[in-house]
């Protein structure tokens, strides 16, 4: 049995929990934040617990490295902001430690952005070494989306002979009760998200766009979501699939991530950018220094509280087209459930569910021996068998379309 390190417990830090706290392939499970409030509710709400709360500071990469090597840390799972991802990575390799977390910083291409940032790339380049000298993993964006999506896409492009485009797409049509306006998971993600330039993969080369201006097209999505309108996003998935080289070598010209959005987000996203209100970049009002994204969401409600409230369902899938033994085939690999009914299930709202399944069940499996692969990537570098023949028996619910035309 190993030690696991949860650093962040939020809603989806409390999902990741939860799904290890029930795998005998873990003893301790250490529940690390800064505000503990979480991560103490639960402790106390589990029956004959394992956890144990932490106060932890993600910054402090010296005093982190030397908790996990004094509590024998197998796996960290970092669910906290893409803030502290380079001090978690660099406490890891110090300590001997598998490595996890759901989302880099926004992409953005090599020399547009400082060094320091982290984005997935910045991440590899700095860790990849480091991490296979120590016969470690450090597995990145490893939640839905990106994450399992990128899982669907390594599933499909292992079942063609060539391909050509990977679409990630990202569909809702939730309703939340009793409020003017809500926002399901972190509000100042979505805002910076929907306000940052939008890159994409177009014959074989980064592209970029004005945001919620660029690629927008119709997708016919499962029933009863149909017909949607979706806008190309920035979001590391859209890049780093149509960068991979072992599918560039199989053709892949275009990738790109894209959501369904509501004319009144799509409003409010475009009206907090014209006011430069969308941007964690602090300026001084009044004497006081303040993130204006944090600003213009102080007053909605906490995602974690929402799920009681939201109905409606969500769909994340990942579109493949390319051929097969001279026939052109169409892969929809999707997740979709309801929001109310997954409330119901397991008292977590759909979109942390959705979040938190995959990186524990990796955890699990990089214990158990199921993922050897070693080093610092992305998770369309797994070999994806062994998370997709588990991600619905954890209650992932995955679907698989499949469509073929004969070519003349």
């Amino acid at each position: 049995m190993a030690n696991a390190l949860i650093i962040g417990t939020g809603g989806v830090g409390s999902v990741v929990g939860q799904k290890l706290h029930g795998y005998a392939a873990f003893d301790r499970i250490f529940l690390g934040d800064v505000d503990t409030t979480y991560a103490q509710r639960l402790h106390e709400r589990t029956k004959k617990s394992r956890f144990e709360v932490v106060q932890i500071n993600a910054m402090d990469a010296p005093k982190l490295a030397a908790f996990m090597q004094e509590k024998k840390i197998a796996v960290t799972l970092n669910a906290a902001t893409w803030q502290v991802n380079h001090s978690v990575l660099e406490a890891c390799a110090q300590a001997g430690s598998h490595y996890l977390d759901m989302a880099a910083d926004i992409y953005s291409p090599p020399g547009v952005k400082r060094p320091a940032k982290n984005s997935y790339e910045a991440e590899i380049e700095k860790f990849d070494v480091r991490f296979r000298e120590k016969n470690l993993l450090g597995l990145l964006c490893m939640g839905c989306d990106p994450g399992a999506v990128n899982v669907f896409a390594r599933w499909a492009m292992d079942r063609l002979d060539t391909a050509e485009s990977i679409r990630i797409l990202d569909a809702d049509n939730a309703d939340v009760k009793g409020y003017r306006f809500a926002v399901l998971f972190s509000p100042e993600t979505l805002f910076e998200e929907l306000g940052a330039v939008p890159y994409f993969v177009k014959d074989a080369r980064v592209m970029s766009g004005k945001p919620l201006e660029t690629e927008v097209e119709w997708h016919r999505f499962p029933p009863p979501l149909g017909l949607m309108k979706t806008y190309a996003v920035a979001h590391e998935e859209g890049v780093s699939l149509g960068l991979y080289k072992p599918f560039v070598e199989k053709g892949v010209r275009y990738s790109v991530f894209k959501y369904t959005l509501s004319d009144k987000v799509v409003s409010l996203a475009k009206s907090l950018a014209l006011l430069e209100l969308d941007t964690w970049k602090k300026v001084k009002v009044d004497g006081v220094e303040v993130s204006p994204v944090r600003v213009a969401c102080a007053n909605l409600p906490k995602p974690a509280t929402l799920g009681a409230t939201a109905d409606g369902y969500s769909c994340v899938g990942t579109e493949v087209l390319g051929t097969k033994d001279g026939k052109r085939v169409e892969y929809f690999i999707y997740t979709m459930d309801g929001h109310h009914e997954t409330f119901e299930r397991y008292g977590y709202s759909l979109t942390v569910i959705q979040t938190g399944i995959p990186p524990a069940l990796a955890a699990r499996l990089i214990i158990e021996g199921a993922i050897p692969e070693r080093g610092v990537m992305m998770p369309e570098a797994l070999a994806p068998d062994a998370l997709m023949d588990n991600f619905s028996k954890e209650g992932l619910k995955i679907f698989v379309e499949k469509r073929e035309v004969f070519e003349k």
